[in-house]
């Protein structure tokens, strides 16, 4: 199990990832605290690989707006646990059926995925979360 705290290493944790299958959240005072203790954390590690939510490998940077996705996506696949915290984000047509979890869904403004990550929805299409057990390149 790894657990980020501040970049002072005191304080709750950020970020908990337990045997390398569930990434469970928590907010640090800011995002430069998370990913400058993410960095501390990895930069003596030959053996981790940092991917981003599309798949791309990020090379450990000095400056952690290098972390930030910028890509957004105008639909996706996924399971939603919550539905009232993503009914203002989607389009509502025929073909969605709000009644599944597992769901297509069209957004209304292109989004990044990070946002919806956030919201608690598990997207499987068009994005993969990589597995952290390691990955062969």
């Amino acid at each position: 199990m790894i657990y980020i705290t501040d970049s002072k290493g005191e304080g709750s944790p950020c970020l908990k990832v337990y045997d390398g299958n569930v990434l469970k959240w928590y907010y640090c005072n800011d995002e430069r605290e998370l990913f400058s203790s993410l960095i501390n954390l990895l930069k003596g590690e030959k053996n981790f690989r940092i991917y981003n939510v599309y798949g791309k490998r990020i090379y450990i940077p000095h400056e952690p707006r290098e972390f930030v996705v910028k890509e957004g996506l105008e639909e996706f696949e996924g399971v939603i646990y919550d539905l009232s915290k993503v009914l203002t984000l989607i389009k509502i047509s025929k073909e969605v059926n709000l009644h599944k979890r597992f769901v297509k869904v069209k957004l209304k403004d292109k989004v990044n995925a990070e946002e919806i990550l956030k919201l608690g929805i598990r997207i499987v299409k068009p994005i993969q979360l990589p597995s952290l057990y390691g990955s062969r390149e």
